[in-house]
């Protein structure tokens, strides 16, 4: 038995790839460290790891605080996940180490600030986010989820929908959900904004995770007795086959794009660039935009946009930033070690 992991983002109908404020990211422990991940903090659980991030994008620097969290969200041990305060504390460290990074970016500037910029930079960057960490149990896997804001994981079967977290109608989306923010953390809802789930996953089940756009869609269609999984599920496995074909045609591989697909074992990093764990990578959104070179489109990516494209054209999906990542567990007979990953999830380590 294995899991494989596979998805892409895509940015607002004519934003850059830069002006993304969504941000994915997964581990496999067994195969060392990517993107500047401190592997040594993943190494308590035999597990896979993955989160979403959606940066506010009236905040300052939503776009790398949200890689930051994915990065840092898949290095805390499983259990962190099914523990608001332990949680809390590591959001705490993060958010703590954000001043020194801000005063890093500033100086890095070579400029003045303008006049805009120090109003925004003050009140710092925020985003929502929903991580799931799952390890190997008799007969599956058990999955612990935590949650802040309106990014969704759906536990699937089929296009059966076993559990919705930590929303479950489309009408439960707001203009105004709990943020994690890199100055004061969860302010005075402390531990309380933190939502956590958990079940059990069986050879055959898919993990779905989405950013509020996508997830309050998918709610709707579920509502209507009309439901997508198998649907979304595919798109993320085609935007996974996209992208390995595009590594393997010389382009830039999933390690520095934003789409990847991986096999039991395997640890690849998405949706996130290849820097440290904290430090600000983009212009400040200050109502004038950033700035900044914009990536190749991201491998895979066309899987993701001809499924939204024409939602948006309809205005059954709104134009916001977009992220769909599903893991799936298999059961293909893989033991022991394979060739360019680490340990299966069998190994129970």
């Amino acid at each position: 038995m294995s899991v494989a992991v596979a998805g892409c983002r895509m940015q607002k109908e004519g934003d850059a790839m830069a002006e993304c404020a969504d941000a994915w990211y997964h581990l496999v422990q067994g195969g060392g460290s990517v993107q500047g991940l401190r592997a040594t903090r993943a190494t308590d659980d035999s597990t896979v790891r993955c989160a979403v991030a959606d940066g506010a994008s009236l905040s300052a620097l939503p776009e790398p605080w949200a890689r930051t969290l994915v990065r840092e969200l898949c290095a805390v041990p499983v259990r962190a996940l099914s523990d608001a305060d332990t949680l809390h504390a590591a959001l705490r460290t993060l958010s703590d180490g954000w001043p020194a990074a801000l005063r890093s970016y500033v100086t890095g500037l070579g400029r003045p600030l303008d006049w805009l910029e120090p109003h925004a930079l003050q009140h710092g960057p925020a985003a929502t986010f929903v991580a799931v960490g799952v390890l190997p149990v008799p007969g599956g896997w058990r999955w612990s989820a935590a949650a802040v804001g309106d990014c969704c994981l759906f536990h699937t079967r089929g296009d059966t929908l076993v559990t919705a977290f930590p929303l479950c109608l489309p009408e439960s989306f707001g203009h105004h959900p709990d943020l994690v923010r890199g100055l004061d953390c969860l302010g005075a809802a402390g531990p309380s904004a933190i939502r956590t789930a958990s079940g059990k996953a069986a050879p055959g089940d898919v993990l779905l995770l989405a950013s509020d756009a996508l997830a309050k869609w998918a709610l709707a269609q579920e509502t209507g007795r009309r439901p997508v999984w198998r649907q979304l599920a595919a798109v993320a496995v085609a935007a996974g086959e996209q992208a390995r074909g595009s590594a393997a045609g010389g382009e830039r591989g999933p390690g520095a794009g934003e789409c990847s697909s991986s096999g039991s074992g395997s640890v690849s990093g998405s949706g996130s660039d290849s820097g440290t764990g904290s430090e600000p990578r983009s212009e400040p959104r200050t109502g004038g935009g950033e700035t900044g070179a914009e990536p190749r489109a991201e491998a895979g990516g066309d899987a993701l946009r001809a499924f939204v494209g024409p939602l948006r054209d309809t205005g059954a999906i709104e134009d916001d930033d977009v992220t769909l990542v599903a893991v799936r567990f298999l059961d293909d007979g893989r033991t022991g070690t394979r060739a360019g990953g680490g340990a299966d999830l069998r190994d129970g380590r």
